[in-house]
């Protein structure tokens, strides 16, 4: 597990940016389900965009 992680990630930037991914969805998602036609506030929704940033985070740590 050591190493697996890229080195040149500044932390505070990194923070700000998975605070943005969860705060823009959260705070858009009336109009996010209107224009997309789905609740996005379901359990099932909530559990899939999760999923979604968990990977976008961890992919962009993951060194290549």
């Amino acid at each position: 597990m050591a190493g697996e992680f890229r080195s040149d990630v500044d932390p505070e930037q990194l923070y700000i940016s998975i605070a943005a991914l969860g705060h823009f969805y959260l705070g858009n998602h009336y109009t996010l389900s209107a224009i997309f036609g789905r609740d996005l506030l379901a359990p099932r929704e909530k559990a899939s965009r999760l999923r979604y940033m968990i990977e976008l985070v961890l992919g962009y740590l993951r060194k290549a």
